[in-house]
C-alpha cells in the first residue's frame, strides 16, 4: 500500500473544501463586508451615539466606601464586580480615584465606542458616560479585534487558519482537475503577482531611508 494515497488526499480535501466553505460562510461575508466598510471610513461619520445616564449606587456599597474613603482602591474588585453585574462592564482600562472629592472614575473601552463611569461616594451617584457605535462601526471594530475581547480574537484566529485551509483546499482540488489546472495556475498566479505590483508600483512608500 503506497504511503502517500491521491486519491484519499484529493477525497479529504473536496470534503474539507466543501465544510469549510459551509462554516465559515457567516464570517467570510462578515469579515469582507467589513473590510470594505474601513477601506471607505468616511462611511463612518455620524455613525456613533452619545450619551449619559446618571443612576443611584447600591447602599451597601456606598456605605463600606463611606466608612473608609481614605481606602476606596480596596473596593476596586467590589466596584468593578458591580458595574459588571449592572451594566455588563468588564476589563477596565483604567481605574483611577480621586481621595478628596471620593470619585472613583473607571474606563471601559468597548468596540465601536466607549464607556467611562464616575462612582462619587459621597453623594452616592454613578454618572455615566458611554458612546455607542451602529452597525457599520461595529462590525468594523470586530474585523480589526478593537476592543473586543480575549474570545473574539480567538474567533479571528481560529477563522482566519480555516480560511488558509479553505483556500489550500482549492488549490489541491485544481491540480486533481486536469482540464483546468493549467488556466487555474495561471489566474492563480496572477493573483499573487497583481497585488504585488500593485504595491510596488502605487502605494506610498518610505524608500532611501536605512
Amino acid at each position: 500500500m503506497p504511503l502517500f494515497n491521491k486519491r484519499a488526499f484529493y477525497s479529504v480535501s473536496r470534503a474539507l473544501h466543501i465544510y469549510l466553505s459551509t462554516a465559515l460562510f457567516f464570517l467570510l461575508i462578515l469579515f469582507c463586508v467589513s473590510g470594505i466598510i474601513l477601506n471607505h471610513v468616511s462611511w463612518l461619520e455620524g455613525d456613533k451615539n452619545n450619551g449619559r445616564l446618571t443612576h443611584a449606587m447600591p447602599t451597601q456599597l456606598v456605605e463600606q466606601a463611606q466608612a473608609n474613603l481614605n481606602q476606596l482602591p480596596s473596593l476596586y474588585a467590589n466596584i468593578e464586580a458591580y458595574m459588571a453585574h449592572e451594566f455588563n462592564l468588564t476589563n477596565a482600562k483604567s481605574i483611577e480615584w480621586e481621595k478628596q472629592d471620593a470619585l472613583v472614575m473607571i474606563d471601559y473601552p468597548l468596540p465601536a465606542g466607549f464607556a467611562f463611569a464616575e462612582l462619587d461616594f459621597n453623594s452616592g451617584e454613578l454618572n455615566l458616560d458611554y458612546q455607542t457605535g451602529g452597525f457599520l462601526s461595529l462590525i468594523g471594530d470586530l474585523h480589526k479585534g478593537r476592543y473586543t475581547g480575549s474570545v473574539w480574537s480567538w474567533v479571528i484566529d481560529i477563522s482566519a487558519v480555516l480560511m488558509v485551509l479553505f483556500a489550500m483546499t482549492g488549490i489541491f482540488i485544481l491540480f486533481q482537475n486536469r482540464k483546468k489546472r493549467t488556466a487555474g495556475i495561471w489566474l492563480t498566479l496572477l493573483g499573487i503577482a497583481t497585488p504585488l505590483v500593485i504595491y510596488v508600483c502605487w502605494v506610498p512608500q518610505l524608500k532611501g531611508v536605512s
